[in-house]
């Protein structure tokens, strides 16, 4: 996920992933090639990244964690942490993206994303620490996967041009056992899937005819607009395995807001008491996370619950994000602190550690 612009614009481009690192040198194993990756034992307990920039994308229903951080070298990797061990990759990745660079991880302990290739971005997935290229959408150059599910069938999106200002944009059904399939657009020309639950079911964001980005539902081969809050724009990132959905959109005055999407109903979640708020993730309880600005515009990791917002805090900093929950309701995200350094957190017990 990115130093992170929360501004909802009117097209695809923005709602899916545009890398911000641009002096980023783009280098990593020639494509169809299986890379290494290292473990590190940790002591019992100590859950710690020591970096100053690490973000949480994922974890599971065992509590095995994935996402980013940068390493001594100065160089951003993937990472997947347990109660006892640590593995990074050795692929280098991007550490920055719109709106999210994000890496997923399944009870598996499989972990999808990407790697960096010269140009771009390549769509992989980890499993027990050896990378798999994944194969991508046929004429299509670059790619990342956002989701992957208990099957390890994965969802993202295939890109051309690059993976700051692609020329085309297409959301994708990935798997390692077949060829990548298009799932369409809503009668536009770009789209990009952000979450698959374990029935095959994908959300994402795609244009529609008019040009506007609007949340999908992909069912049994056919892509349903699931609509918006009363503005234009609209995207979904989560869908559990009771087919709840959770993303943004536009409200009619133009503000953003996180919805809830259920038995064919848009719910606004509201705000903590700021002008926006975004849903990232939703477990098979229907517990939603995600962040909203509060009064100050400052941004905080939220829990919604039974129909209630919680501030999770931000450990003393300036910003907090909490980006995917499992179904015991323990949260990964990230914060933020006055020097502007990032680290990745786990919410557990009502209690956010700073890892």
């Amino acid at each position: 996920m990115k130093t992170f612009q929360t501004l909802f614009v009117g097209s695809l481009l923005l709602l899916c992933s545009l890398a911000c690192d641009q002096n980023l040198e783009l280098a990593g194993p020639e494509p169809g090639s299986k890379g290494t990756s290292v473990m590190t034992r940790t002591p019992e307990n100590d859950l710690s990244l020591e970096s100053d920039f690490s973000r949480g994308f994922g974890i599971n229903n065992s509590g095995a964690m994935a996402g980013s951080v940068r390493n001594e070298e100065g160089t951003t990797v993937a990472f997947k942490m347990t109660g006892h061990d640590t593995w990074f990759s050795e692929e280098a990745v991007a550490p920055n993206g719109l709106p999210e660079i994000r890496f997923s991880i399944n009870d598996r302990g499989d972990v999808a994303g990407h790697k960096i290739v010269p140009g771009g971005i390549s769509p992989v997935v980890w499993k027990n620490g050896e990378l798999y290229d994944v194969p991508n959408l046929s004429g299509y150059q670059y790619g990342e996967v956002y989701d992957i599910n208990a099957s390890g069938v994965m969802a993202g999106e295939a890109l051309n041009g690059n993976y700051v200002t692609p020329t085309a944009m297409r959301a994708v059904l990935f798997s390692l056992d077949g060829d990548a399939v298009d799932l369409g657009t809503l009668g536009g020309t770009k789209a990009s899937a952000a979450g698959i639950n374990d029935h095959g079911d994908i959300v994402g964001a795609a244009d529609n005819s008019l040009g506007q980005a609007h949340a999908f539902l992909y069912k049994d081969g056919v892509m349903q607009d699931i609509g918006t809050l009363g503005g234009t724009v609209s995207n979904a990132n989560a869908i559990n395995n009771k087919g709840e959905i959770v993303g943004r959109s536009l409200l009619a005055n133009g503000a953003i807001r996180g919805f809830l999407y259920s038995d064919g109903v848009m719910t606004d979640l509201g705000t903590l008491g700021g002008a926006s708020s975004v849903a990232y993730d939703i477990n098979d309880r229907g517990e939603v996370v995600g962040f909203s600005r509060i009064s100050n515009g400052q941004a905080r990791a939220f829990l919604y619950k039974d129909g209630v917002m919680t501030d999770l805090g931000a450990l003393g900093g300036i910003d907090s994000r909490a980006i995917n929950i499992n179904n015991q309701g323990d949260i990964i995200g990230y914060y933020t602190l006055a020097d502007n350094s990032v680290h990745a957190f786990l919410y557990t017990n009502g209690e956010m550690i700073g890892l």
